[in-house]
C-alpha cells in the first residue's frame, strides 16, 4: 500500500511530529507508534533515517516507510506499508494535524 498526502506545513514541522516519540534503546533507535489494525507491537526498529526526508522502520516482519518531499509551502508525505489502509490513513491524519497545529492530540501513547 502506498499513501500520498499533501500536508500544509514545511517538512521540518512534519518530521518533528513524526519522530516525536523516538528513543535510543539498547538494540538501536526505535519509533513508538500508536498502531492501527489492532496490532499489539508499538515499537518499530528504525532502519533508515535521513533527517527531514526518509524514515523507515521494521515492525515485526513489516516495513513502514515515510518519505517527505517539499512542495511549495507544504510537504508531500509518501507512506508505504503492506496492509490496513483505512487505519493508517487515520493515523496519518493525526500526524498531519499535529504537524500543522490543527490538533493537540497525542499521536502515540
Amino acid at each position: 500500500m502506498r499513501i500520498e498526502r499533501l500536508i500544509p506545513c514545511p517538512p521540518k514541522d512534519l518530521w518533528h511530529a513524526l519522530i516525536r516519540h523516538t528513543e535510543l534503546a539498547e538494540g538501536g533507535p526505535v519509533l513508538h507508534l500508536a498502531l492501527p489494525c489492532g496490532l499489539s507491537q508499538s515499537e518499530g526498529r528504525i532502519t533508515v533515517y535521513e533527517s527531514q526526508r526518509i524514515l523507515e522502520c521494521t515492525l515485526g516482519a513489516d516495513v513502514l516507510r515515510w518519505e517527505l518531499h517539499p512542495r511549495g509551502e507544504g510537504t508531500l508525505l509518501v507512506f508505504t506499508h503492506a496492509e490496513c489502509a483505512a487505519q493508517w490513513i487515520a493515523w496519518l491524519d493525526r500526524i498531519a494535524a499535529l504537524a500543522t497545529g490543527a490538533a493537540e492530540a497525542e499521536v502515540s501513547p
